[in-house]
């Protein structure tokens, strides 16, 4: 079942088991933990740091060249000083030639 949320609660409750006031028995809490483990991430699987993380959100080329695009509307101004829409401008012919 993939659509919890739109079921009707004594339905959900009726599938998984449990009573909505008194919740899971002691017995039924040890089964669910041998049969399924505790309810926890797995860390050894997730990246360590933040800049591993922030990496591996750049594998997608998409993201990368967003990335480069909003350094550049930030840096370019100051350093060409011009916009990056006037930089753009002069360089579509350029590009337009490109195939």
């Amino acid at each position: 079942m993939s659509n919890w949320h739109s079921m009707e609660v004594a339905h959900v409750l009726k599938e998984l088991g449990t009573d909505q006031h008194q919740g899971l028995s002691g017995e039924e809490v040890k089964r669910r933990l041998e049969k399924y483990g505790y309810n926890e991430i797995n860390k050894e699987g997730a990246p360590a740091s933040s800049p591993a993380r922030f990496s591996n959100r750049l594998k997608s080329i998409l993201a990368a060249l967003l990335l480069i695009a909003a350094v550049l509307s930030v840096v370019g101004p100051p350093i060409l000083g011009t916009s990056m829409t006037a930089c753009l401008k002069n360089w579509y012919p350029v590009l337009a030639q490109v195939k």
